[in-house]
């Protein structure tokens, strides 16, 4: 087994490597250095398209509590080339095609450039794409002033005004926002609270604007504790010119201007750069866009069986032998430091099946 980073063809512009990492945000990184301390080569690449890209502080990172996510990523990839350039190759570039070559046990996968890269394992950090409701201004701050996580960004909108909206395309997940309101947002202590229902109809009880909106169990308890609720759709939300809030204009209500507000995205798709991703798998994307769950084993009766709940530490294989998936691209609601996490235990189970492999040929 070589431990150069990968062997390279010169004549066929060919490099054969134990593992392809494909994402170099903090899941794909970790994954490598993990990968790494193995003595087997791997190859990660770095498209520079990141989901917390406009994010200018990250949190809950220990070590690294309130840094830029770019300096994040800056010093594990340091790390990396400091610590294990001998085994690793990091390349600044996007893949562009992964097809697993039936019965060889190995997947082949082509750069941007036209190089192709021959990888007996692939590990997919290659993240997720959030849409948002089409509302001007609102993308231009997302990760900013619209938000949507109290622990990655809620914690200093304390005491201060704040808003929360819910969207007719969101209904699916507009309880859960509702409840957070409850479970996680109250201690916070904001002066002024807001719910935006962007044209939802909740006055009638039995309304289905009620209901699609995540009020009809908590509508009576919102009001009682003085939330005000704004049914007129909101027609653009922009920083103001002070760069201390936002100016949120209505069709039809007064504007007004609050520090920040909680949006959920209304759709999530892989990253722009893996729109092949679809193509590796048999079964259909997750509902939030990630890469679908191994078929579940037979359970007993009365046995619980989780569908399309969103994962956090779980197993890193997929359907297809020999593919990982780490960081968001399997797990949508994991934040950096889970993401770090997911893609050591992704290098983990990859390095072993590697070692089973090479201990069979052994054998025989």
């Amino acid at each position: 087994m070589s431990t150069r980073a990968s062997s390279e063809s010169a004549t066929t512009n060919t490099t054969t490597t134990d593992l392809l990492i494909v994402g170099g945000g903090p899941a794909g990184l970790s994954a490598a250095i993990m990968f790494s301390r193995l003595n087997r080569p791997c190859v990660v690449y770095d498209s520079g398209l990141y989901r917390n890209e406009g994010v200018a502080h990250s949190h809950t990172i220990a070590g690294y509590e309130n840094a830029p996510p770019a300096d994040v990523r800056s010093k594990i990839r340091a790390d990396l080339q400091e610590y294990y350039g001998h085994s690793a190759e990091y390349r600044k570039g996007k893949i562009v095609e992964v097809k697993r070559v039936e019965g060889e046990n190995r997947f082949e996968a082509k750069d941007e450039e036209g190089r192709s890269i021959n990888a007996r394992k692939v590990v997919l950090a290659t993240g997720l794409k959030d849409h948002l409701s089409e509302i001007p201004g609102l993308a231009e701050q997302w990760g900013k002033r619209a938000i949507h996580c109290i622990f990655c960004h809620g914690t200093e909108t304390r005491e201060q005004p704040f808003a929360f909206l819910v969207t007719e395309k969101n209904k699916a997940f507009n309880p859960m926002m509702i409840s957070s309101i409850f479970k996680l947002w109250r201690p916070l202590n904001h002066t002024k609270s807001y719910i935006f229902t962007h044209g939802l109809d909740v006055e009638d009880p039995a309304g289905q604007g009620r209901k699609d909106a995540g009020l009809e169990k908590d509508y009576d308890l919102v009001r009682s504790l003085g939330y005000e609720i704004i049914t007129s759709p909101v027609e653009s939300v922009y920083e103001n010119t002070d760069k201390t809030a936002l100016d949120i204009k209505f069709t039809s209500h007064p504007p007004i201007t609050i520090p920040y507000m909680l949006v959920f995205p209304e759709k999530m798709t892989p990253s722009a750069h893996s729109p092949w991703l679809a193509g590796l798998f048999s079964e259909p994307l997750g509902p939030m866009g990630t890469i679908p769950f191994p078929p579940a084993p037979p359970v007993s009766e009365g046995e619980a069986q989780a569908k399309g709940m969103p994962r956090m530490g779980d197993d890193p294989k997929t359907s297809v032998k020999g593919l990982f998936w780490a960081g968001n691209s399997g797990s949508a609601v994991a934040n950096v430091a889970m993401s770090v996490a997911q893609g050591q235990m992704a290098a983990a189970m990859a390095g072993d099946e590697l070692g089973e492999e090479d201990i069979n040929k052994l054998r025989h």
